[in-house]
Parts: C-alpha cells; structure tokens; sequence
C-alpha cells in the first residue's frame, strides 16, 4: 500500500486528515519494507517445499511403481499356477475317464464275443 492510499483511507475511515510529512506515515513504510521481506521469505520457502515435495513424490511414486509391479507379478504367477492345477487336475480326470472308457469297451466286446458264442453253441445243438 503507498502512502496516499493510507492517507485516503485514514481520511474515508476515521474523518481525519493526514499531512504529507507526518511520522506516522513513516509506520507505513516500515510495514511496507517488512511486507516485502516476509513476501521474499514465502517465495524462497514455497521454492525449497515445491522441491522437497518433488523429490519425496517422485520417492513415493518410484516406491509405488516397484510394489505394484513386485504385486502384479505374483498376482500373475498365481493366476498361472492356479490356471496349470485346475488343467492338471482336468488332464487327471480325462486320463481316468479314458481308461475307464477302453475297460468298458473291453468288457463289452468280451461280452459281445461270449453272446456270439453261446448263440452259436446253441445253433450247433
């Protein structure tokens, strides 16, 4: 704020008039001059936290990646060990289904060969 804008709103809020050379005015400046600092300190500190948070997120985020990636890669060698004993499993039941199928046909044609056989003795008869 510069000084006729003190001056003015001295004038607007308190109906009183401030000469051009009154020392309270040197309070302005002072303020100014402190505002001013303060304003450069923010500035320097806002630089230092906008890199201190770069450097920490980036950290964060690396560490992130690495433990998504360490989570997807057993997740998927899961899911495939998983996926392999189910068709293990399946494989194992088709093999005894099929061995199952060649006892059934095994018996069949046996029975088949002894049917022909006793209609055959009794043709003989």
């Amino acid at each position: 704020m510069n000084l006729e804008d003190v001056r003015a709103l001295l004038a607007n809020m308190h109906n009183t008039s401030i000469p051009e050379n009154d020392p309270l005015l040197m309070i302005v400046t002072i303020l100014n001059a402190y505002l001013g600092e303060v304003q450069k300190l923010h500035a320097r500190h806002e630089q230092g936290l906008s890199r201190l948070m770069a450097e920490k997120t980036d950290t964060y985020v690396s560490g992130v990646k690495v433990a998504v990636e360490q989570l997807s890669a057993s997740l998927s060698s899961a899911s495939v060990e998983g996926v392999r004993k189910v068709f293990e499993a399946h494989a194992a039941t088709l093999n005894s289904f099929r061995y199952a199928v060649y006892w059934a046909a095994a018996i069949v044609s046996a029975s088949a060969l002894v049917n022909v056989a006793v209609f055959v003795l009794r043709g003989l008869r």
